[in-house]
């Protein structure tokens, strides 16, 4: 059965008129995780979801938006800006249904210390360009 946070993030889906092909599930993982997992083999440009522009969150969609572009932020910054805003309006966000999946924390290579960049990269492409900065 699914959970509390999936049917949530369903209802979302559908109220925003989000649509996702039979071929695919949402799964919950046994970490609380969701993934979506093919039920069948897909080819190059099968259609697979729509997603109504006015369902994703951007800069522009957010109620902070005003404030953001104000303040001159854009890429990445200003998107996490928008993200926090709108997380921070709980259930009154228009995504609530969507940010109530997405984890508080990321561990970004971008925030480590030299020494977790060195044990968790080492032999990887990114660690070879990160060395490189």
């Amino acid at each position: 059965m699914a959970s509390r946070r999936l049917r949530a993030f369903k209802r979302w889906m559908s109220a925003n008129s989000i649509k996702y092909s039979d071929a695919l599930d949402l799964v919950e993982l046994e970490d609380g995780s969701i993934c979506v997992k093919s039920n069948c083999d897909l080819k190059e440009g099968d259609l697979v979801a729509t997603i109504p522009k006015r369902a994703c969150l951007t800069v522009r969609t957010s109620g902070a938006a005003a404030l953001i572009e104000a303040s001159g932020l854009d890429g990445s910054l200003a998107l996490s800006i928008a993200v926090m805003y709108e997380r921070s309006l709980d259930a009154e966000s228009p995504w609530a249904g969507y940010l109530q999946l997405l984890p508080f924390s990321e561990p970004l290579p971008l925030v480590w210390t030299l020494e977790e960049v060195d044990s968790l990269l080492r032999g990887t492409e990114l660690h070879k360009s990160d060395c490189k900065r």
